[in-house]
């Protein structure tokens, strides 16, 4: 019973960590149309990690990338790589580590991003160990 709760709280994790919402934060349109030269907001600040994927079996003692691509937010931002296993991978935006690293079993990876503003974003990926 524990493990189905455990995989359920990883996948609705997982599935809220891989949405992207859009938003704008200007003005409306009517108000677009009546302020010429109004200056739009900065893009909402998306994550997304591009390495390793989601379902990626990782073996043996190669370094591999984690890699994430970051949108809009206002630099300079802060990052934490964290794993349900092992705990906190990197600060880094991007890092190489190898498998033989990181403990066996079932890694559930998050990648939090916070912007100067004080906005975050999250990315998740789960990936297996052996």
């Amino acid at each position: 019973m524990k493990r189905v709760l455990l995989v359920a709280i990883c996948f609705a994790l997982l599935c809220a960590g891989c949405v992207e919402q859009k938003s704008s934060v200007g003005q409306n349109k009517a108000d677009q149309s009546s302020s010429k030269g109004a200056v739009e907001s900065a893009e909402k600040l998306t994550a997304t990690i591009t390495s390793p994927r989601s379902g990626e079996i990782l073996t043996g003692s190669k370094e591999i990338s984690f890699d994430a691509m970051i949108k809009g937010g206002k630099e300079p931002r802060i990052y934490s790589w964290n794993s349900n296993i092992d705990g906190v991978l990197s600060t880094s935006s991007s890092f190489w580590q190898s498998p033989s690293q990181l403990s066996k079993g079932q890694h559930f990876l998050i990648l939090k991003v916070t912007d100067a503003n004080g906005a975050s974003a999250q990315a998740s990926v789960i990936i297996q160990v052996v």
